[in-house]
């Protein structure tokens, strides 16, 4: 069976010619860690029919939505008399084994109302069960059931989860609500400044962070040049970051996980829902395929920001384009009681252009097929084969008779396989394990010049990897008081041939490296290769009730960079494979904490510390350059880095007034050789102090008010202290030689919002959002460049660039039918 699970995982992806010698090199027996994790799978999956105890019986099954359908993540399950909780896995699935008797079941999840059911154990026994959305007594709901308190919950530390409902009332640009803003509101992460792609976590770059949604990598999470993201909030049902102490099945990235689940679709009733906003539309449609077995769910947005921009145009600008657009897609089909097959999807684009003389597109694309079996009550398998693809291209064209033109294009594209069985072997063990495999196709760009009719090329070699891992790990619950999540993942790999390899001579640091000799490998073999033993681990003890000391340690690896020398990481940056000339980064995690629910307040307060060390970490020597070089990594450099701080929080999610505020201290920096004198320095991730405020008024059945204050200390930045006179004119310099010695002012900004349920028929549900961003106009510096004074060309005069310097006032309109 297991042979032919792994025939049935890896043959569909890898079926390419040239992937072939990937794909032996993959089940080669030589390879340690798919070796390692079958053998964990075999082993649980002869164990997984085994009873601990004779007269114990294990009842299981899904947690529901009632109205739609749609299974419920991390809702909890508890056993009365014993109090033996559960929580549903990602796919909504619950497992416990008990003595026969009699029993009470209390099932609750967060804005659900809470379902008692009175069972008698008897025997092994299936149920399913569903929930009803919360009405009134939400409030008393949450009180008696799990409180939606993630982190005492959870064994691991540096949790945050975001519902769809949450991030729905949090004031957002332009009144359309964001998963990527919405993150920006939690503690540790950041961003460089307002129309940044993509967010920092704790120190690390915006490529440490592995951004999945449906298990398929996204590698550009913005539209808009940062202020959207790629994320439909009408086709998310859960947001889950982890920050630290990462569960051992995920791996590639050293910052943090992203795990973005999308809605199945509602298999009871169809459904249209959308809004009309001042920057984009929406639009999504739900409903079964065949009621109770199968659904779908299609959500489209497209923008018109050049539609309305066009009539204030100049002339001969108006036929310029600005706008982005996305549509994603799911199905799922319930094939029988223990076989569901899932397939969704995304594209999405961003079109820039001004007139006929400068094009610039990128977009995503993925696509996800999975496929949930159950062997049996206590062994539960998901298949998941995934597709990604980043791409941009760039022209440039001249508006005059001598027809000059450029053309830039470039992509990666990540195929993979993710296998993992679960054994709910116990009610104090829960036990997962699986394998990944991965290939990594870099085409780091082709530009084409043209001029008068004549033409002229550079096309960079594409750049293959393939990275296998194999993880195993167990929940424990040792005792009431301890729990454990042990686990290791191991790690393999490999810079592929078919390329040209280059070699370098060792030269001074800060120095771009001269060329010692280039070979062209014409086969797929491993050019280079690594072997990770990753280990993680997390412990939770309970102090006292709702009072939870948690200990955190991960160790993780990162095999692709993002090449990129700007303040701010740009569409057109570019991905880059470990070479032989690149290490990977290795990163080590130390987290301690604790959570608690102090007695008589509805609030969580929660206080988490953490250090980071950080290996091989990708740097530049100065000026360098990284764009359609074919010798790019003559100009790369490595070096270490370490980040630490500490994180209070204190949020509160029930009755009229819900909402959190929380402050991190945080420094990061980093050290290379030949860069700022040799010595620390502070990495432009750097935000020593941030404040983050997030307040929800639900003043009425019919108006709801949000408020949204942030704060932070200014971005690292280089700036010129001396200057030479040359020929009368001023050449500004930094004579101190040290990166990021200055920082931008302070960044802050308010932001409001109001909510208005508009006429709430039988068929169809109305609501107004009403919002303004950055409330008091601030003017918050996103760079500061030099230029001359124009009255007296000898000085220079140091001139802040904002992106948003003014309030901006939003309407949308949303309904449901």
């Amino acid at each position: 069976m297991i042979r032919q699970l792994m025939c049935f995982s890896f043959v569909p992806v890898f079926k390419s010619n040239q992937s072939h010698g990937l794909l032996k090199w993959i089940v080669a027996p030589s390879n340690k860690a798919l070796r390692f994790c079958v053998t964990c799978m075999v082993l649980l999956f002869a164990m997984g029919p085994l009873q601990a105890q004779t007269g114990k019986y294990t009842i299981s099954g899904y947690v529901k939505d009632e109205g739609s359908g749609e299974v419920l993540i991390n809702a909890t399950v508890t056993m009365q008399p014993g109090g033996v909780a559960v929580i549903t896995n990602s796919y909504g699935y619950y497992s416990v084994t008990l003595p026969g008797g009699k029993y009470t079941m209390l099932i609750t999840y967060s804005g659900y109302k809470t379902i008692q059911k009175e069972i008698e154990l008897k025997g092994n026994t299936t149920t399913d069960i569903t929930l009803a959305a919360g009405g009134k007594d939400m409030q008393e709901v949450v009180i008696t059931g799990e409180r939606k308190l993630r982190r005492t919950n959870t064994v691991g530390m540096g949790i945050q989860q975001l519902s769809a409902a949450q991030i729905k009332k949090i004031p957002a640009f332009m009144g359309e609500p964001d998963v990527v803003k919405a993150l920006l509101t939690l503690p540790g992460v950041t961003t460089v400044g307002e129309g940044s792609s993509g967010f920092n976590v704790r120190g690390g770059n915006v490529d440490e962070n592995l951004i999945i949604m449906d298990e398929a990598p996204v590698y550009n999470s913005s539209h808009l040049l940062g202020f959207f993201s790629v994320f439909n909030p009408d086709a998310v049902k859960n947001v889950t970051m982890y920050k630290s102490a990462f569960p051992a099945e995920y791996g590639g990235r050293t910052s943090s996980v992203l795990d973005i689940r999308m809605k199945e679709g509602n298999n009871q009733k169809y459904h249209v829902n959308g809004g009309i906003g001042n920057v984009f539309s929406r639009l999504a449609v739900e409903g079964p395929i065949q009621k109770d077995k199968s659904s779908f769910v299609v959500a489209a947005r497209r923008s018109y920001i050049d539609v309305l921009a066009k009539p204030f145009l100049k002339a001969e600008d108006r036929n310029s384009t600005m706008y982005f657009y996305d549509i994603t897609a799911k199905l799922n089909y319930e094939l029988n009681e223990k076989n569901t097959i899932y397939l969704s999807g995304y594209f999405g684009q961003d079109v820039f252009g001004f007139g006929d003389q400068v094009k610039f597109k990128w977009g995503n694309t993925t696509g996800t097929f999975r496929w949930n079996h159950l062997f049996n009550r206590k062994l539960f398998l998901n298949t998941s084969i995934y597709y990604s693809k980043y791409n941009y291209s760039l022209a440039f064209k001249s508006d005059d008779d001598v027809q000059q033109g450029y053309d830039w294009t470039s992509d990666i594209q990540t195929y993979g396989v993710k296998p993992s069985l679960t054994w709910f072997a116990s009610n104090k063990h829960t036990i997962k394990t699986g394998v990944n495999a991965i290939y990594y196709n870099f085409y780091p760009g082709k530009g084409e010049a043209s001029s008068e009719g004549a033409k002229s090329q550079i096309i960079l070699d594409r750049r293959y990897g393939a990275e296998t891992a194999a993880f195993l790990e167990d929940t424990w619950k040792l005792n009431p008081q301890w729990q454990i999540q042990a686990g290791v993942r191991l790690n393999r790999y490999a810079y592929l041939g078919n390329t040209t390899v280059y070699h370098f001579r060792d030269t001074t640091p800060n120095v771009r490296k001269p060329l010692d000799y280039a070979e062209k490998v014409t086969s797929k073999k491993a050019v280079n290769d690594w072997v990770f033993f990753e280990p993680r681990l997390s412990l939770r003890y309970e102090l006292k009730k709702n009072t939870f000391f948690k200990v955190g340690y991960s160790r993780t690896t990162q095999y692709l960079h993002l090449l990129s020398n700007t303040a701010s990481p740009t569409p057109v940056d570019l991905y880059f494979p470990s070479t032989n000339n690149i290490k990977p980064s290795l990163t080590d995690q130390y987290s301690v904490g604790f959570v608690t629910l102090p007695t008589g307040l509805p609030v969580e307060i929660s206080v988490e510390t953490f250090y980071k060390k950080m290996d091989d970490l990708l740097d530049y020597i100065d000026n360098a350059n990284l764009n359609l070089n074919q010798v790019v990594e003559a100009d790369l450099l490595t070096g270490k880095g370490k980040s630490y701080g500490v994180e209070v929080e204190v949020k509160k999610e029930t009755g009229k007034w819900q909402g959190w505020v929380n402050y991190t201290l945080s420094r990061s920096l980093r050290q290379t050789p030949g860069i700022s004198n040799n010595d620390w320095y502070l990495s432009r991730f750097d935000r020593t102090h941030v404040v983050n405020s997030c307040v929800m008024y639900n003043r009425s059945e019919k108006w709801q008010f949000s408020a949204n204050f942030t704060f932070g200390s200014g971005t690292p930045s280089t700036f010129p202290d001396s200057k030479l006179d040359i020929q009368g004119l001023p050449i500004p310099y930094n004579s101190t030689n040290k990166r990021n010695d200055f920082r931008l002012p302070a960044y802050h900004r308010l932001d409001v919002s109001a909510i208005m349920q508009g006429h709430q028929g039988k068929k169809m549900k109305q609501e107004w959002v009403f919002g303004i961003y950055n409330v008091y106009a601030h003017k918050n510096a996103y760079s500061i460049y030099f230029q001359q004074n124009q009255d007296e060309p000898e000085k220079k005069e140091a001139i802040r660039l904002s992106i948003i310097g003014s309030l901006i006032p939003s309407v949308t309109w949303n309904f449901k039918f």
